[in-house]
């Protein structure tokens, strides 16, 4: 049986919209704060409390639009991942730009459930990189290949760390 797989990862929309809902659940938190927490603090106590609400919400909203990029992952028969970023910027038929490649190695907090991803990845620099792959992500036939892949990468690297350690 061989492993082989290719897949172009595409930011997750139930994510984005996850990770939206959230964000502004705590903008609401925070233009509410001047209104529900307790009189006894001071009214300038309050407003960096609902300030600092709104800040961490929109500081946390631009990193989830700053990390959607489309991902090429290409895991080889031997077990070898490879990982490319890239960008198409305007139109569909243009060439994508790559903004970064590398081998990567998958680590052992990876998780794999029936509709969900998350790829643990170990890159050549040393950085420690996830990948959360959602069902909405890529095509039925090449999540269920991505899954079957990354349980017999497991399993395999499982099986070498205790041949290592006997």
């Amino acid at each position: 049986m061989s492993i082989a797989v290719s897949a172009d990862i595409k930011p997750s929309r139930l994510l984005f919209v996850i990770m939206a809902g959230a964000c502004l659940s705590v903008a609401l938190v925070g233009s509410l704060a001047c209104l529900l927490v307790p009189l006894h603090l001071s009214f300038a106590i309050r407003s960096l409390l609902g300030l600092a609400c709104l800040l961490a919400a929109a500081v946390a909203l631009f990193q989830v639009l700053r990390s959607r990029k489309t991902i090429w992952l290409h895991i080889s028969a031997t077990g070898q991942i490879r990982v490319v970023e890239h960008l198409v910027r305007g139109n569909a038929r243009a060439k994508p730009q790559v903004v970064k490649a590398g081998v990567a190695k998958l680590l052992a907090g990876t998780t794999i459930w029936p509709g969900m991803l998350f790829l643990r990845l170990r890159l050549e620099s040393g950085k420690t990189r996830t990948i959360p792959i959602l069902a909405d992500s890529v095509s039925a036939d090449t999540f269920r290949a991505l899954s079957v892949a990354c349980r017999w990468l497991i399993s395999h690297n499982t099986a070498k760390t205790r041949m290592l350690e006997k």
